[in-house]
């Protein structure tokens, strides 16, 4: 029978160990249960990549390199297949396809961590979409669609945004998705949208191609397309972010430019109007006024009721005031071209400027208002010299569709041209001086341009109705 003390001792050592058992176990099992927590907390809100997800990407990188929050949007879904495609395909269907190759591209790069608002054909609310963005806390939205319109032959591509801060994003994903796509460039543009405006981060709509255009919708929809157009969008949000810091949970996102930089929505070049308002088309001339060429134009549109927009050079307004008052006086629009026509690329800043600013002071002791727009003469500015006429308050336009008329080419060619490359929002550019023959090409193709785009359907307004500007800087 063995000795009860010994069995007593033998208990008291035997419960201790089980207490020190128990105690590591309950130890351990915190300490898994907090990395655990950790872990799925950094998952949900991530500032960097973990050491796991980085080997998974296959990609070295500074484990302290920042990661970028963005949240990719399959435009419509469900009960809401969006437009109806050429092909009798719905938008849809395109708009969660590309996403998802966002997405993929996106996700194997360590710099990003990427959501998608759906990932099936589920009908979200467009507040859900946003709020999912907002919760996140992310750094980028990007909302894909498909476009539509009722003229089949209508295409090309366009990027919205509602807030200024999503100017550059807009821009820089709209140089590469045209760029990769071979897509017309229908420009950036800014609209109220739901989506957009409740977004608390940058945030644009991506229209790849129009759906009802049956050429473009077959090469968009393609597998190739798809992967043009995904790559295109990726590498333009890696050229946004490379720009950027990514938002931290309580800051705003953070911007690595000075705060003197401008974002208003000037600082840009517009292009074209949108083709939601319609089958509008703005005439534009350049070059003028002179005493031979400006005033047979101005009779040409006066015949017909079409009020149009003429970029004006100082040197000539300066010469000829009482033509740049008849402008005005019909109603058309007034725009700065430059004093003397030179290429601005090829002269300082402090020319540039000088050229623009006697321009507008000119044009306001001739006309009593300082106009709004700007057109660089042959159609180029780089971006220090856009940054510095975005600070005076001017609005650069260049033009979507160039008839040539400068070069003498006949007037069945100057209609060939815009039959050809014109469609609703679009801006046409001719001339009122400098051009061959006192441009009795210019002159033959408006009287008949006119009415035959009139018997089309479209309509005749000035830039500023057609960008929705102001006329001059004091509105």
């Amino acid at each position: 029978m063995a000795n009860p003390g010994y069995r007593k001792k033998h208990n008291s050592i035997k419960g201790l160990y089980i207490l020190m058992l128990l105690f590591v176990v309950v130890l351990t099992i915190g300490v898994v249960r907090n990395l655990n927590f950790t872990k799925a907390e950094s998952s949900s809100h991530p500032t960097e990549k973990s050491d796991k997800s980085l080997s998974e990407a296959g990609e070295a990188v500074d484990p302290n390199q920042a990661v970028f929050r963005i949240v990719i949007d399959a435009g419509h879904g469900g009960s809401d297949p969006g437009a109806t495609g050429a092909s009798g395909a719905y938008e849809k269907e395109f708009n969660l396809s590309l996403a998802k190759r966002v997405s993929q591209l996106l996700d194997q790069d360590p710099m990003f961590e990427v959501r998608l608002t759906r990932e099936d054909d589920q009908f979200i609310e467009l507040e859900d979409r946003a709020a999912l963005a907002n919760d996140w806390k992310a750094d980028v939205l990007v909302s894909i669609h498909g476009n539509t319109y009722e003229d089949k032959k209508v295409s090309g591509t366009e990027t919205l945004y509602t807030n200024d801060d999503s100017i550059l994003l807009a821009q820089l994903l709209q140089e590469q998705v045209v760029s990769a796509l071979g897509t017309r460039d229908r420009g950036v543009k800014q609209d109220q949208l739901v989506v957009l405006s409740l977004a608390q981060m940058p945030a644009v709509i991506v229209e790849v191609g129009y759906l009802t255009n049956k050429k473009e919708e077959k090469s968009i929809v393609s597998r190739d397309g798809q992967d043009l157009a995904a790559n295109a969008i990726f590498e333009g949000i890696k050229k946004y972010v490379s720009q950027r810091t990514p938002r931290s949970e309580d800051d705003p996102l953070s911007d690595d430019t000075s705060s003197d930089d401008t974002s208003a929505a000037a600082n840009k070049i517009y292009f074209s109007g949108k083709s939601e308002d319609g089958k509008q088309v703005a005439l534009t001339f350049d070059d003028g006024p002179d005493e031979i060429v400006t005033p047979k134009i101005l009779d040409v549109l006066k015949e017909h009721n079409v009020k149009a927009t003429f970029f004006i050079l100082g040197n000539r307004a300066n010469t000829h005031p009482d033509i740049v008052k008849r402008i005005v006086d019909e109603g058309h629009a007034i725009g700065n071209h430059s004093w003397s026509h030179p290429n601005f690329d090829n002269i300082s800043m402090e020319e540039a400027l000088k050229e623009v600013e006697d321009t507008q002071s000119l044009l306001e002791r001739t006309i009593g208002y300082r106009p709004s727009l700007f057109r660089p003469p042959y159609g180029t500015l780089k971006q220090d010299k856009l940054d510095q006429l975005s600070q005076m308050n001017l609005a650069v336009v260049n033009w979507t569709v160039d008839t040539m008329d400068w070069s003498g080419v006949s007037s069945e060619e100057i209609i060939g041209l815009v039959r050809e490359q014109l469609y609703p929002g679009g801006i046409v550019l001719q001339h009122t001086a400098n051009g061959k023959n006192h441009l009795a090409n210019t002159i033959e193709a408006l009287k008949q341009m006119i009415p035959e785009l009139s018997e089309d359907g479209y309509s005749f307004v000035t830039v500023p109705e057609l960008l929705n500007l102001p006329d001059s800087q004091t509105e």
